[in-house]
């Protein structure tokens, strides 16, 4: 296999260069308020449950569009108050503010935008 000239180095000819912001869709959360928090229902995942896995939850039990719902496996990038890149395990759950759900586009390996993700963050953190 050979390799091509791009504007970030040498990559195999078969492969393109793209913008991270070009190869998924980013969903923000729901603006969740303290008023929406219940004892029960589906878990609100916020920015402290990906960074502390014993934080408690609060939880939501009303309607809301399918786009906000988290299941297991699903890509997260929270990008307020800590920075961080996360695939979930904690089970179907609603996505808060201030983190996106990374849906890759057009056959992109959810593993490898992980690691994408990662290193951009590690290359900003520099």
């Amino acid at each position: 296999m050979g390799c091509k000239e791009t504007p970030i180095g040498r990559i195999p000819e078969d492969w393109e260069v793209a913008r991270l912001v070009d190869v998924a869709e980013y969903i923000n959360g729901y603006a969740f308020s303290p008023k929406d928090w219940k004892e029960k229902g589906l878990p609100i995942i916020r920015i402290q449950n990906l960074n502390d896995p014993d934080a408690e939850f609060n939880y939501f039990d009303g309607e809301i569009d399918k786009k906000y719902i988290v299941e297991n496996g699903d890509l997260l990038f929270s990008w307020s108050a800590s920075i961080g890149v996360y695939i979930w395990k904690r089970g179907k759950a609603v996505l808060n503010q201030h983190i996106f759900k990374v849906v890759p586009k057009n056959n992109v390996d959810k593993y490898y935008l992980y690691y994408a993700l990662f290193l951009a963050i590690e290359q900003l953190k520099k």
